[in-house]
């Protein structure tokens, strides 16, 4: 190529950012003329000057009003086209400025297949042969076989740590200093944190950003063999392409798995959910009364389970319907929940029965308070609520007139599994019914108060 026509070459203008944005274009368009200019009132001067082929522009901080810069530098543009490029957090800026005269825009770091599409500009040499035939993702090592090994778990646990280990996966692997993960305003970080990011990287789902992986300067590699990542090098090396291949790897997998976690979270809540109440369901009672009873016995302390039913449901459902009786249930099992503590258990156990399961690790509820006398207090409140809620499908009788009979029985006294807990306070329940209904029967003491209470 002449000077002459070097000089009569249509352009590539990058618009800000130029220390991150300009070494990535230049490996990917060289030896396509580029330019650049570090401000938004620059470009929208300079685009004018000089025939341009496509404009990039990077994110400027101080520029308070993008939208009508952006619609400037497309004015003066015409028919080239203009790209934003921003990480992920600034994607929503992104898709407004294609709404001001952008044509399109792009997430940092972009790729080159990205790149081409967008500003319409096919990749020479080097590049080229990178997008026409994708880079293989190194092998893990067996040091990330073991810390992916750790993270699973994790995941599936929903454990608040996770990130924390995701970072410190991707430090391990691109041997760096530090790394940070970045999701739904939650920060994980391995290494010193408040670093300056060498690499940025998506985390996608579905081809939709989520969060990022952010990467900090790599270690010497006479560190390589170090798993403390967080050590400080004297020197540090450049990352290869090999690594920005591992990078974005990492960024999809994670992507991948916080959406299997996701889903398996889900399916473990609809596992453990009544359908109808929203409430617990037996099987997650069950699986919560065996976990207190194991704390209970290793610290010698008590639990307490109450049954109740409704008096005479059937008579409800009869005689104003089945939807009636689903309000009932629902209604039911809100109030009680709100007369609890967060600590205890309110589940539906099937029909229109009920198991709540008190258990103290804040300490009793009032000084001096034991079970399962203690719980008294928290049926009379329950009581009341019933007294004066106004169930809307029962006509005349939608205030005061639902009552209901309980029993309880508690650990270790009358049983010690979950099953014998929860015979032992039905059987209480089966005794306040027989005494009359409206009334609680405490296992070894009798009844409590009834209607005159």
């Amino acid at each position: 190529m002449t000077a002459a026509d070097a000089t009569t070459e249509r352009r590539l203008l990058v618009v800000g950012d130029l220390p991150r944005l300009g070494p990535i274009v230049a490996s990917c368009f060289a030896p396509q003329r580029i330019e650049g200019v570090h401000t938004y009132l620059e470009a929208i001067a300079e685009i004018p000057r000089s025939p341009t082929r496509a404009v990039l522009v990077g994110f400027e901080v101080n520029c308070r009003q993008p939208e009508a810069a952006i619609a400037a530098m497309k004015r003066v543009a015409g028919e080239s086209p203009v790209v934003f490029c921003c990480e992920p957090n600034y994607e929503s800026l992104g898709r407004r400025l294609t709404q001001h005269g952008a044509d399109s825009y792009v997430i940092f770091p972009p790729e080159a297949i990205d790149l081409e599409e967008a500003l319409g500009i096919p990749s020479r040499r080097t590049q080229r042969r990178w997008v026409e035939t994708p880079a293989i993702t190194p092998a893990p090592s067996p040091e990330e076989l073991a810390r992916m090994a750790d993270l699973l778990p994790k995941l599936a646990e929903g454990a608040t740590d996770c990130l924390d280990a995701m970072a410190a996966l991707v430090a391990a692997a691109l041997h760096a200093h530090d790394a940070a993960v970045v999701l739904e305003g939650r920060t994980g970080i391995a290494g010193m944190g408040g670093f300056a990011a060498v690499l940025i990287e998506p985390i996608l789902q579905e081809n939709r950003p989520i969060g990022q992986i952010r990467v900090g300067a790599r270690r010497d590699e006479s560190l390589v063999g170090q798993l403390d990542s967080s050590k400080p090098a004297a020197s540090t090396q450049p990352y290869t392409h090999d690594d920005t291949a591992k990078l974005r790897h990492y960024g999809v997998l994670f992507g991948r798995l916080l959406e299997s976690a996701r889903r398996t979270d889900q399916l473990k809540t609809l596992a453990y959910t009544d359908d109808l109440t929203g409430l617990p369901n037996r099987r997650r009672l069950l699986e919560f009364l065996e976990e207190k009873l194991s704390l209970a016995a290793d610290a010698q302390a008590t639990v307490t389970a109450l049954v109740f039913d409704i008096d005479d449901f059937k008579r409800y459902n009869d005689t104003y319907g089945h939807d009636a009786g689903d309000e009932i249930l629902i209604e039911v099992g809100k109030l009680f929940v709100q007369c609890c503590r967060k600590s205890d258990l309110v589940a539906r156990y099937g029909g229109d029965e009920f198991v709540v399961v008190f258990w103290d690790p804040e300490g009793p509820r009032t000084a001096g308070s034991q079970h399962p006398h203690a719980f008294r207090a928290v049926v009379d409140r329950f009581r009341e609520a019933l007294r004066s809620h106004s169930f809307s499908r029962l006509g005349p009788e939608a205030v005061g007139c639902l009552t209901i009979s309980g029993g309880l029985a508690h650990f270790p006294w009358q049983a010690r599994t979950a099953h014998e807990l929860i015979k032992a306070a039905d059987q209480a329940l089966l005794r306040a019914k027989e005494a009359g209904k409206n009334r609680f029967w405490v296992t070894g003491e009798g009844a409590g108060p009834g209607p005159s209470a």
